[in-house]
């Protein structure tokens, strides 16, 4: 049974929260329904009403997160705008912020035994944002697009990791102002395609 009424949504919230709990404390392949239920003080019977299994629980939680990741990289730019990199501001995007607002998750990527597919999350929400949504205007002629996309993508995501495993020893906005420096090494700027209004 899939429910999206508010009270479905908030329980689905804490369960997915106590999961990411159980995973810090134990390890992904050792978390059980019931570690789950017992640390969001629910019954196993209401895991069940929204959730398969805990791979259920998983796929909806990632889905969401790729989504998000997604959405605050792009939230503040409408369709067919075009941006200067040189203009770019640590206001630009709002993806960093996210990140460290929900650490919780994102610091699962530190983990040995973490959720299938972590580490690949981050890189390829970036890569397929960049490759769907953005049509970059390089600083130079001839550039393999798919290439420099992949190598932006992983890029970014490997600074945002190194700042995840240091313990967010800068802000938000100090991190966004490093990934716009190198961004200006890399392309003039962009042209957003097509944004629909509610969601990616």
């Amino acid at each position: 049974m899939k429910s999206n009424s508010a009270q479905a949504l908030r329980t689905k919230s804490f369960l997915k929260n106590a999961f990411i709990e159980m995973v810090h404390k134990k390890g992904f392949s050792s978390v059980t329904v019931t570690d789950i239920v017992g640390y969001a003080q629910y019954n196993r019977t209401t895991f069940y009403l929204y959730y398969k299994n805990i791979y259920d629980l998983v796929e909806e939680l990632m889905a969401e997160k790729f989504e998000d990741i997604q959405h605050y990289s792009m939230s503040k730019y409408g369709s067919k705008s075009r941006v200067d990199v040189k203009s770019m501001t640590t206001n630009s995007f709002d993806l960093l912020y996210y990140i460290y607002d929900h650490r919780n998750y994102f610091t699962l990527l530190l983990l040995e035994d973490t959720l299938p597919y972590m580490h690949q999350q981050l890189p390829e929400a970036i890569f397929s944002l960049l490759t769907s949504k953005f049509d970059i205007l390089y600083g130079i002629p001839s550039v393999d697009d798919y290439s420099q996309k992949r190598y932006m993508a992983y890029g970014t995501a490997g600074l945002i990791t190194d700042w995840i495993a240091k313990d967010f020893d800068a802000t938000p906005g100090e991190i966004t102002q490093r990934l716009i420096s190198i961004l200006r090494t890399m392309a003039k700027g962009f042209i957003v395609n097509d944004v629909e209004s509610d969601k990616l």
